[in-house]
């Protein structure tokens, strides 16, 4: 009985010091695990105001120093209004303008439309009645340029800059802007610039016209001089029907 007795407490005792073990045990990887999770948290909470100031630091060197506009050394960009090689600024009336040698097309491709209908010839007093009519002094006036060899290649040259838009490249009516142009809200082609009756004008009443215009064309004493203009009107005498 006493045997018995013995091995009784014997195993109880066994089994209640394993089950402190495994307690213990336990108790060990719960703390481990918290010790674990407070470490990165207050990692994390440690590397919050240093990214801060580095964000901080980055913003205030990228106010501190702006991004350079323009060519190397050149702190602001050119303005389109700035003078180009060969040009001077002259006034026209109260515009400002820039006055220089001629560029190059600004419409080199094909002109979109057909050519316009010619206007029709009407005789009036044994010449060709003028749909606008120059005043009687524009008879008078003369080309400066008459005898220049390259008035005409020159003329064209300022003519593809402003004319061509609407009177064609071969001066038929039928620029790009052809389409557009109106008069009192009505659709009005460009004339046709090689017609016979354009061209039974006068140096003098052509330059008139170039120089005063007609709504809804420009008056284009304020977009070239009168050496110009008499160039454009060499041009136009080069135009063919």
């Amino acid at each position: 009985m006493k045997s018995h007795t013995r091995f009784l407490f014997t195993k109880l005792v066994l089994l209640t010091a394993l089950s402190l073990a495994a307690g213990l045990t336990a108790s060990c990887q719960k703390d481990s695990v918290v010790s674990d999770n407070a470490g990165k948290n207050t990692a994390a909470v440690s590397s919050t105001p240093s990214d801060s100031a580095s964000a901080s630091q980055t913003t205030a060197n990228a106010q501190a120093s702006p991004t350079p506009v323009g060519p190397v050394g050149q702190s602001t960009p050119s303005s389109p209004f700035d003078l180009q090689p060969g040009e001077k600024k002259e006034m026209r009336g109260n515009m400002p303008v820039m006055v220089g040698p001629a560029k190059p097309a600004l419409t080199p491709a094909p002109d979109p439309f057909p050519p316009r209908p010619e206007p029709a010839v009407v005789m009036e007093n044994g010449k060709i009645k003028q749909q606008w009519q120059a005043p009687a002094e524009a008879l008078s006036l003369t080309s400066p340029v008459k005898d220049n060899p390259e008035a005409a290649k020159l003329g064209k040259d300022y003519y593809m800059q402003k004319c061509a838009d609407c009177h064609g490249q071969s001066g038929k009516g039928n620029g790009w802007m052809s389409a557009m142009t109106k008069r009192d809200g009505k659709p009005l082609f460009p004339t046709n610039l090689a017609s016979k009756v354009v061209q039974a004008n006068s140096d003098g009443e052509l330059f008139w016209k170039i120089t005063n215009g007609k709504s809804p064309m420009p008056a284009h004493r304020i977009r070239f001089d009168d050496q110009q203009r008499w160039l454009i009107v060499a041009y136009l005498r080069t135009l063919k029907p």
